[in-house]
């Protein structure tokens, strides 16, 4: 993820972060946290946050930091890694399309206008849109913002904007994007995805990670950079543009705003 902006409108405050991973990469763009203090070597270091968690949030990395070069606190030897710390950042993320992020088509639909998945209820006014990363594509390309749920299985398009969908198929996978300002669970409603700086859709599971989805962007040949509106983008197969999409997404628990602990939001 990159800086976009700071929802009171500041510029990016950036300072060098002692880091620490346990002996892993600290990703370019990865969200990093206080970490629990019984481990002796998170004390006083940022360390790259839980994926489904996303408490005590710190900032976000403006490098990497590799394995060899973590903080050793018996020794002092330290590290440290450019980090924007602002409380109130917006962050440009892209969604994951990568396998271990995506969910599988579980029945076909020969219209297009429906998508069968395993996931939690009340996902209106997501976003479907089918990958290529299946080992079938019939449907690869489609995205339709969702109008219906029924019960944790079947996302609906909007039926006035359904209309030039292909057919999916059992093998299909496809990733759903986060509504603008949703959330499955009371204080927190965005996962990372296995890299962890990119978004993760919506899977099985109630994403939990402490963080909101401000908009959803799409990205391909024919356009550069648009928000996703219902009726500029749903209903159309985008298997020739090779599009990407991104979310403005903004951190609910950092520490300098929260105290790092879950809060009571409006969104529940």
């Amino acid at each position: 993820m990159i800086w976009h902006y700071d929802y009171n409108g500041g510029e990016p405050v950036i300072r060098d972060i002692r880091v620490y991973n346990a002996g892993a990469e600290i990703v370019e763009g990865a969200a990093v946290c206080s970490g629990p203090v019984a481990t002796a070597e998170n004390t006083g270091s940022a360390i790259q946050a839980d994926s489904d968690v996303l408490s005590n949030i710190i900032g976000v990395t403006l490098e990497a930091v590799p394995a060899a070069n973590l903080s050793v606190v018996a020794t002092g030897v330290d590290y440290y890694a450019k980090t924007i710390i602002n409380p109130l950042g917006v962050y440009l993320a892209k969604y994951s399309t990568a396998a271990a992020d995506d969910v599988p088509i579980t029945a076909g639909d020969a219209t297009g206008k429906s998508a069968t998945v395993t996931q939690v209820a009340d996902h209106e006014r997501c976003w479907v849109y089918i990958t290529s990363t299946g080992g079938s594509s019939n449907g690869f390309g489609n995205l339709f913002q969702v109008g219906a749920t029924t019960g944790t299985t079947v996302l609906t398009a909007a039926t006035d904007y359904d209309d030039n969908l292909s057919l999916n198929a059992i093998g299909d996978t496809c990733i759903v994007l986060h509504a603008d300002y949703g959330a499955d669970v009371a204080g927190g409603s965005v996962d990372l995805a296995t890299n962890g700086s990119d978004v993760s859709g919506h899977d099985a599971a109630a994403s939990a990670g402490a963080a909101v989805v401000i908009r959803n962007y799409i990205v391909s040949k024919s356009r550069p950079m648009e928000p996703l509106t219902a009726a500029a983008h749903s209903g159309n197969n985008y298997a020739g543009e090779d599009p990407a999409f991104y979310a403005d997404l903004m951190f609910s628990e950092h520490l300098a705003v929260a105290g790092g602990v879950v809060n009571t939001r409006v969104i529940t």
